[in-house]
This record gives structure tokens, sequence and C-alpha cells, in this order.
């Protein structure tokens, strides 16, 4: 498929360039005429010229509205679209473990609360977040907007609006960001050809990956035409630590019966096994004992029988990396036509695919129900910093390490095709049509492969952001072996999203964003498959019936080295382990012949339809310039949510008014002030009327809740700015919303013979599920989890400030610009908010004829993530440094040939998270390095 979409993007590029007797109208400018002159009188390029642009934009508008614009070569401030945003006060970013930006939140609250739009249309990717933990990001199906997908030279504008209008697409509580791709009007009249070839290396894995971008454009009175293709390659590489719940974890002595697992003490339940039973590296390590005999493990350990057993461990703790490549090729196709100056025809087409292929290792030194392969404690010291009694550091004596190898093969796609028509019907009246498709396919193959290392002896010590682990087993191949059952596990699944939009607005009034009425109606659909597959027959007896059992004899053959940790900064654990062959593993396995069959598919569906009445006026008060802005917008939502068990119908309606003015107290000084509703519905993955268990346990079961209600906003905003030039500012705002429809996770403990009434097959268990049952049964609790709207309102409220400053008293070509945003959120119920914090950027930059060099530096604050098993997670603070530079050459002036150099995350910030009640315990940790571009850019 990949090869068929990279021959569809050049036949796309040849056929635009041979359009160069057609051209595009010119984009109407919306800043006022005065505001027109003053621009013209700075002759401005490269940042400066992007700056400016968005000083003048903000200046004209009546609400909170920022926006970022491409730099006359038409590339935007930053990598990716995510973190061009961030130079925005109030944007925050959430990275890929890669270290890249992928989404963005606005003003504290999530992603899910941002409301995105393509060219002013809904847009839906069917990606799958990012990879930390299980690798799904925890966001099957939300409403966020993965950003990554598209590369910066698609853009010409990014505009974020803080505050609503009766005119924008509803679904963003704290924000509305439209992404405005370039137009043919946006590079000129005539001809304009414009190349980037780049290559960037890697830190991580001291590679380097190509990249390319070609534009083409033709501009005059009538016709227009513009193409863009982008090719990327991307060699990545991250290592990190995670953990899977908290230290609510516990041991004890394993029995000493014959087939049974359970603990000594039969009044203890507990999640590890320990053994008195001395293994060979105990008695190796250990004068006067032989393999076989027992041992004290309490007199071993250093505690009594009570402080081993409620030395907390997590429930798994593991040492990862994932490695591979990631190949994108994106393209833009837009044409405009004017048949008279009274009306325009706009055509824009995006059209993005990515292949990723990568391998994530998993070496996990804790973990849950170690039952056949139980392991002796030595020196075992605790610590309690406020998180309850944890390992701190020990020696494990007869330790197997638990390996998981997931291979990943993903390919997504995205298609959108944006007609639309400008008609000025008379001076008074102007009608905007505008329609809009896309479709978005992702499919993921993951199988997963566990199994053990050889047996040997682990130290552990919690001596840095990432403990340091030693194993002695590793380097042993032919003693790494597979359990029984449960040694693979199917992973594969697809997700489709499709969105149908079509709007029309009507204009009376010369100049209606000015003075006069605007009316309109949209209608909106947006829908979401995802499914999963599974084999049709009984995994286990498959993978027999196709030569497992030799595999498993044979295992060694089937293990390859790989380097673990070595970009993690002073880490001092094991650097290599064994990983599965993969392509030997699975034609060994017969993998291909497994014909997977979907079993379990979840669908949303949404039909929206809205009808909206905006009235501009531009007034005086006490001889001073007014501009005001105020609306309503009535919304109709019909929801559809299934599963291949059952499916509901939601239809609410809601009213959302706003209101907006800004005064001129000066000429040079800018007060304004908002107030509006707005929305945000609930998020997909938390409605799908279905059950499933929440592990490869028995221990709890999720289920969702069709009836969620969506989020509502009651919103205000006041602030101002002061301009001292064309280029340079201040502004502060305050702002505070009262969020409800807040959702919290309802916990119902349910014992298992009763899981039927939920919605459980427990007819239908895994080997590890049966392993369980026979621990507790007949009184095995199962917690099931399910979400609820919860009472009371959520007040967030902060303040932001930003600040341009050009320095060319001091030096011609110099300056800064800074922005800082302070906010918090209280709930009346005490529940804590996530993703809630304050965050600070600021770049400094100098550029003339020849020379551009900037300098940027992003501050996030850690903010709360997530409660894991009752324990509050939050991140770390993370600050990242970017450096971007060109130079021009001196030869073929005309053609503004520049070499480039980027520099990204420069002094190799991890992403990073700990235990709340104990910051001294890191929960998750990645490492993504340091990247460097080296390229060379132009226009003819």
């Amino acid at each position: 498929m990949f090869a068929r979409n990279r021959l569809a993007h050049v036949i796309i590029a040849a056929v635009a360039s041979g359009l160069g007797s057609q051209s595009l109208l010119a984009q109407e400018a919306t800043t006022d005429e005065s505001d027109s002159l003053s621009l013209e009188e700075v002759e401005v390029t490269g940042y400066r010229d992007a700056l400016l642009n968005s000083t003048a934009a903000k200046r004209n508008s009546v609400g909170f509205k920022d926006e970022v614009f491409a730099d006359d070569m038409g590339k935007m401030p930053s990598q990716n679209l995510a973190e061009s945003l961030a130079q925005i006060p109030g944007v925050k970013i959430s990275r890929e473990v890669s270290g890249e930006g992928q989404r963005i939140a606005v003003r504290g609250l999530g992603p899910a609360f941002t409301k995105i739009a393509l060219n002013g249309n809904s847009i839906g990717i069917a990606s799958m977040g990012n990879l930390n933990q299980s690798g799904n990001g925890g966001q099957l199906a939300g409403r966020e907007v993965d950003l990554d997908i598209f590369p910066t030279e698609l853009f010409g504008s990014l505009t974020v609006e803080k505050t609503a209008t009766a005119r924008q697409l509803e679904g963003g509580v704290t924000g509305y960001v439209n992404m405005r791709t370039m137009r043919a009007s946006d590079l000129g009249d005539g001809h304009n050809t414009r190349f980037a070839l780049e290559s960037d290396y890697r830190a991580s894995n001291g590679e380097t990956s190509p990249k390319g971008a070609f534009t083409y454009s033709f501009n005059n009175d009538q016709f227009g035409a513009l193409v863009t293709v982008v090719n990327k390659d991307a060699n990545r590489h991250v290592d990190g630590y995670e953990t899977v719940g908290n230290n609510a974890q516990f041991g004890c002595l394993i029995t000493d019966q014959p087939d049974s697992v359970d603990c000594r003490d039969s009044d203890t339940s507990a999640t590890f096994r320990f053994t008195d039973v001395a293994s060979a590296d105990y008695a190796a390590a250990h004068d006067g004992v032989s393999e076989g005999d027992t041992i004290d493990i309490y007199q071993s350990a250093g505690l009594s029988e009570d402080e081993l057993n409620s030395a907390g461990m997590p429930y798994i703790g593991r040492v990862m990396t994932t490695q591979g490549q990631k190949e994108s090729l994106s393209s833009l196709l837009s044409f405009q036509y004017r048949p008279h100056d009274r009306m325009e025809a706009s055509l824009d087409i995006v059209h993005a695919d990515t292949e990723a292929d990568f391998v994530r290792t998993e070496v996990m030194h804790f973990y849950r129900r170690n039952y056949d392969t139980p392991y002796i404690p030595e020196n075992f010291q605790l610590v309690d910093n406020g998180n309850g009694n944890r390992l701190r550091s020990g020696t494990f004596y007869g330790n197997r390490a638990w390996v998981g190898s997931r291979d990943y093969d993903e390919d997504l796609s995205y298609l959108s095709i944006m007609p639309s028509v400008d008609w000025q019907i008379s001076d008074a009246w102007k009608l905007n049509v505008s329609a809009s498709k896309s479709d978005s396919e992702f499919e993921r193959d993951n199988p997963y492969g566990l199994f053990f290392t050889g047996e040997g002896t682990m130290t552990f010590a919690d001596d840095g952001d990432v403990p340091t682990v030693e194993h002695t087993g590793f380097d042993n191949y032919q003693d790494y072996m597979m359990a029984d059952s449960g040694y693979f596990r199917v992973g594969h699944e697809d997700r489709e999203t499709e969105t149908r939009g079509f709007h029309a607005q009507l204009e009376w009034g010369e100049d209606a964003d000015v003075n006069g009425v605007i009316f309109g109606i949209a209608s909106d659909e947006i829908s979401s498959r995802h499914r999963f597959y599974d084999i049709p027959t009984d995994l286990d007896e498959y993978l027999t019936a196709n030569g497992a059992d030799n595999v498993k004899a044979a295992l060694g053959d089937y293990i390859t080295p790989i380097d673990m940790g070595e970009n993690i900064d002073n880490y001092n654990g094991f650097d290599r382990v064994g990983d599965l062959d993969w392509n030997a593993f699975k034609k060994a396995v017969n993998y291909a012949g497994m014909n997977l069959q979907p079993n379990d598919i979840t669908e949303i569906s949404e039909e929206v339809t809205a009808f909206f009445v905006e009235t501009n006026l531009e007034t005086e008060v006490a001889g001073r310039p007014l501009r005001a802005n105020g609306g309503v917008r009535y919304v109709d939502t019909d929801q559809y949510v299934a599963t291949d068990t059952g499916a509901t119908n939601e239809d609410y309606t809601k009213i959302l008014p706003s209101l907006s003015a800004v005064l001129d107290a000066t000429d040079s000084i800018k007060l304004r002030v908002s107030s509006s509703r707005s929305l945000t519905r609930a998020n997909p993955a938390d409605m799908f009327p279905n059950s499933a268990w929440a592990g490869s346990g028995i221990d709890s079961v999720n289920t969702g809740n069709p009836n969620l209600q969506p989020f509502e906003s009651s919103n205000f905003d006041i602030g101002g700015e002061w301009y001292f030039n064309e280029l340079g500012y201040v502004g502060l705002t305050y702002f505070t919303k009262d969020v409800t429809g807040f959702t919290a996770t309802s916990t119902i403990p349910v014992n298992f013979e009763d899981l039927d009434e939920w919605g459980i097959d427990t007819s239908d268990l895994s080997q590890t599920q049966e392993d369980q049952l026979s621990l507790c049964s007949p009184d095995c609790i199962v917690t099931v989890e399910t979400t609820e709207n919860i009472n009371g309102a959520t007040e967030v409220d902060g303040w932001e400030a930003v600040w341009v400053q050009p320095l060319e008293f001091l030096l011609p070509g110099l300056g800064f610009n800074t922005s800082v945003t302070f906010i918090d959120a209280v709930n009346e119920n005490g529940d804590e908010i996530s993703g809630v914090s304050d965050s600070y950027s600021g770049t400094a930059y100098y550029e003339n004829d020849i020379v551009q060099v900037r300098l940027t530096y992003y501050h996030q604050e850690g903010a709360h993530q997530f409660d894991s098993w009752g324990a509050p997670v939050t991140g770390r603070d993370r600050s990242q440094l970017d450096l971007s530079a060109s130079y021009r050459l001196p030869f073929l002036p005309d053609n503004d040939l520049s070499i480039t150099f980027d520099a990204y995350n420069l002094t190799n910030e991890k992403i990073s998270s700990y235990m709340e009640l104990d910051n001294s315990q890191t929960f998750n940790s990645y490492s993504p390095g340091a990247m460097y571009t080296l390229g060379i850019r132009g226009s003819f």
C-alpha cells in the first residue's frame, strides 16, 4: 500500500507542476487599512517576519487569539506542529516517548478538551497515541488528535482561539485550534518552487535519517495551484524504565506441598513468591550450602517474617527499549479559481501515510505471580518515604527475569478533501460554503512473546532516576525458557475514522467581521470503528500443532542479543539481554497461517447539527474605538455507541452563547474581555456498553458507561496588550473556567461467580486466569471499574503573560519573545485534575540577510497524571533546549540557497514521572536523546 501511495504522490506532483498556466487568487487579508500600512513600513524576513504576522493578527483580533505563521521560506519555527504551537502562552505539549511533540492541550486540561480543525473542518485521525506502557497510550478511541502525522511544510499558519465564538466548531472546552494549509497565494505571483533536503542524526542510536520537501506553486489574477510533497524516514531508539502498579504488592514463602503455588501461611495472600530451597547460584555463593538445602530466608533477607512479607514491590518493574524505523510520506494539493472578482472557489487535498516497524523489549525484574520462578531474598533494605514500606535494594537468588517482546508493524493513512466557495453576492451580502470529507485508517500487528532468561542472581538498587539492575543469567541463551502456556499473545487491531462536513454562512454588511451579522449552519458527522483480532481456534493447540514445542525445546536458537539502557544518563545496570528473533520465530510457528479474525468490535458515530448567529460591531466609547463580537450557537448531537454485544443511542442539545470586546484605550494599548459557554463531548473509550478483563489475570474488569454526559464550561477572560512598535508588545491575561461533567472511576467489589451479571464470560478463561482462580476460589473478589459523571464543578483559572521584544537599538536583527502561564484547578469534591501545571518558554533570535540563529527554551512543570492502584502519579518537571540556525550561501543569490542546522533536546532531557507520595520513586522514565539536523533549502 505504501508503495502505491508513494507513486500517487509523485503523480500529483507531476500533474501540479504542469499547471503553470493556471493560478490561485491571493487570499483576502483580514487586517484593516491602518495596520496594513504599518506592516508595509517594516521590511523583515525569516523568523521576524513570522513574529510580525503573529503580532498583527493578535492586534487585529477581538477575542483572545494567537497565531503562528510560517516564515518567508515556508517553514514553521519548530520541527513539528505541536512544538510550533507550544510557543503560544497557555499551550502545553504531550510528547511521544521518542521526545517529539505529539498532542497539544490549551489552558491546563488534557488534549481531548482542545478542538482541532483543519481549514475550519473537523478532523479525525485513526492513530493510537504514544507507546508508553503496553503500547496503546491509554487512549484507544479518545478525541485527541495526533499532530505528528503532519509535517510543518504543509501549513501556512496555526491559530489558537482561547475564547469561543458562535461560528467556531464546538468541542473544545479550553480552546480551538485551526490549522490552515498553505495556498499558492501565500507564496506570491508567478512560478515558485521551494525545496529542502536534510538529514537528522539521533544520538540515541548514532544513525542518520533523510528528509526531503518539495513545493511548487503558480499564481496569477485568476488561477492558482500548489503542490507540496514531504518524505521522511526516522530511525527510532528510546530507552527507559516503567512501572505497572504501585508498591502495594507483597510476597510470601511458597508452600512446600507438591503441585501447589499457595503461600505456606494459608492466611496470607500475596503476589510474589519466595522460596527457602537453595538454588545453584545461592549454594555457590555461600560456603557449606548445597543446592536443594533448606535455608532460613528471613535470616538471609535480614528481615523478620512480617517485614519481608510487607516489603512493597511494584506489580511489574522493567527496563525497556524501543528500536526501529518510521517512514512517512505526505502531500498537499491546493487549487483556487476566481471566475470574476466577486467569487473564489478553492479545493484543498491533504494526504499522509506512515509506516512504522519496530520492536519493543521489556525486561521485567519484578513481575507478579512468579509461581514457577520463586526466588531467595538476601540483604533486603527497605525504605518508607511516604508511600509505604518498599524495597530499596536487595539480592535475588534463583531468579529468572521475565522478558516481553512486541514486534510492531503499523500502517496509518489519512486523506482529506475540502472544497469551498466564497461569493460576494453584493456589497452587503456574502456567502461562504464549504464541505469536507476525510478518511483515516490505522492497522497494527504486534504479537507479544514472553519468556524467561537463564536462572541467575539479580541485584536491585533504587539508586537513581532509573534503578540499577544486574543479572548473571542473561548471557546464557540456552537456559532461556518459555512457560507451558501463555507464552505468546496475538496482537492485531485496526481502526477507521471518517468525517463528513458541510458548513454555510451568510454575511450581511460590507465587512461583516467588523460591522455586520453572520448567519450559519453546520452539519458534521464523525464515525470511528475499532476492531481487535484473534485466532479462531485455540491458540495453544495451534502453536503446538505448528512446531512450538520444538521452538521451546531449542529456544536459545531463536534468541538474538539486543542492547539496553545505553541512552539512559547515569545508568549502571545490565546493558544487553537476549530477545526473540522475530523473523525466525514467526516462521517456526507458522504465524502467517493463523488466519486472524475480528472478535471484538467497537463503534461510535456522532451526527452534529448546529445553527448560529453572530454579530460584529465597531463603535466608539468616550472617543476611543471599540469592537465587539457576540453570538449564540445551537448544537444538537445524536450519538450512537456500539460493540458486538450491544448498542445505545443518546441525543442532546446545547445552547452556547459568547461575547467578546476590545477597546483601544490608547493608540498602543488594547483592553479585552470575553465571556462564553463551551463543551467537550465525553471520551468514547469510556462509553462502550461492554465489559472486558483489565489484565491477564482476574483482578479487575472494566465496563463502559454509554450514558456519560458532555463536559460543559462557563468561561471568562480579561486582559490586554501594549504595542510599542509594529513587532513588539507585552500582554497579560487572566482567565477562569467553571467546568462540569468530569468523570470518576467507580470501583465495585464483585464475587467472581456473579460476573456474568456484568457481561463477562467466565467460561472462557486463559490458563493464567485459571491458575489465579484456583488460588482463591470460591471467594474470589473481582474489582469492577466503570466511569461515571461526578457532581460539582472544577474551577480552572490562571494568568498568561507574553513579551515580544525586538532589540534593534542594540543590534539590528536581535530580539526575543517569551511567554509564561500560571494555572490552577480546584474541584469541588476534592478530586485531583490531571495535566494542570505552569509552563514558560522563550526564544532569543538574531538574523540578517546572511545568518539566522534562534535558541528556544521550553519548561513544563510536573502535573498529576493518574492514580496507580490508589497512589497518585505525577510527571516530573521538564525543560528542553532547541537551536535553529541557517546560513545563506554567497552564490546563486536569486535562489536563496541556505545551509540549515537544527538541534533538539540538546541536554538530553528525560520524560519522567514519579509516585507523588514518594518523589524519589520513579514510575516511568524515557530517554529519547538529542537530535541534530543538517540540510539545505532554496527556491527558484
